[in-house]
């Protein structure tokens, strides 16, 4: 029996179907700074009044939302992420700094889940820092120095 494909929406779909059936199949990529496959990446979006520092690598184990004062779970570059902003598309930014003397309100995200952490460091001279995994998004709601948001 010979089988083929007459029109080109008909081929369109074979492609499409193909092309779904193999990202179902296909691995993971490791958590990585620098490019990433779009909705693998870790991001930290910053809806504060204030700034926060994203770190690039983070060692240590966990899963969105575990907060370590241990500074060797983070390792690399660091990026400051102004109010309004978040880590760049396409890149992968796996933890943010809570930093000493504070309290801050994130929003948590992974797949098929939400909630909201408070991260009160206010009496810490210390930071600590927060994993944000592969398909996490983390939103900072609020900072503060006298309450918690």
């Amino acid at each position: 029996m010979r089988s083929k494909i007459k029109s080109g929406a008909a081929r369109l779909a074979a492609v499409f179907t193909a092309t779904a059936g193999f990202a179902v199949l296909a691995p993971i990529p490791q958590a990585y700074a620098g490019g990433c496959t779009v909705g693998l990446c870790s991001t930290t979006w910053n809806y504060s009044s204030l700034g926060v520092l994203a770190v690039e690598t983070w060692n240590c184990s966990g899963t969105t939302g575990t907060m370590s004062t241990d500074p060797k779970c983070v390792k690399g570059n660091t990026m400051w992420v102004n109010p309004g902003k978040s880590t760049p598309t396409n890149q992968d930014w796996d933890a943010f700094r809570v930093d000493a003397g504070y309290c801050y309100l994130v929003e948590l995200h992974a797949p098929a889940k939400k909630w909201h952490m408070t991260y009160d460091r206010r009496n810490s001279s210390t930071p600590a820092y927060v994993k944000v995994e592969n398909y996490g998004t983390a939103y900072v709601r609020g900072q503060s120095t006298t309450s918690c948001p």
